[in-house]
This record gives structure tokens, C-alpha cells and sequence, in this order.
């Protein structure tokens, strides 16, 4: 079982965080893709990963954030180890 990010209240998820982009202020950028099935979106293969994004997301972004489990991880692109 792996684990996405949605924004809450929304069909929209992590696509990538990047805590140290220095064009905010403070640092830090996160995308989001649209849609359930988007490959985009970004995947953890444990909860204690994607807990710990989602953290980085509302330090961010302040969003409030939803850790999605999902039984199907596909792909080595977007799945962190």
C-alpha cells in the first residue's frame, strides 16, 4: 500500500514540495495536480513519510491536508524510498 497527499475538501494532490524554494517568504513551494488517477501525484510507500510531508505542506502552504491510502503504487518515478 502507498499513500497520496490531497489538498482537503478537494480532488487536487502533492505533486512535489519543495521546501527550499527561495522565491516565497518564507522558502518553501508545493504543487498539486488535479484528479484521483493523475500520475503526477506524488506517492509515499509508508505513512510515516506521507505524515511527514503533509507537515512540510501546512508549514508551507497552511493547508490542511488528507494522507490518502491507495493500493496500487505504480511507477519508481514518483514514489520516494
Amino acid at each position: 500500500m502507498c499513500f497520496k497527499i490531497r489538498l482537503g475538501g478537494a480532488n487536487e494532490f502533492v505533486s512535489a514540495i519543495d521546501p527550499d524554494w527561495p522565491r516565497a517568504s518564507p522558502p518553501g513551494k508545493v504543487d498539486f495536480v488535479k484528479g484521483w488517477d493523475n500520475q503526477d501525484a506524488k506517492k509515499w510507500k509508508n505513512l510515516g513519510d506521507a505524515e511527514i510531508a503533509a507537515a512540510q505542506v501546512w508549514d508551507i502552504e497552511g493547508f490542511h491536508t488528507v494522507v490518502e491510502p491507495i493500493l496500487v503504487c505504480c511507477g519508481p518515478k514518483k514514489d520516494n524510498a
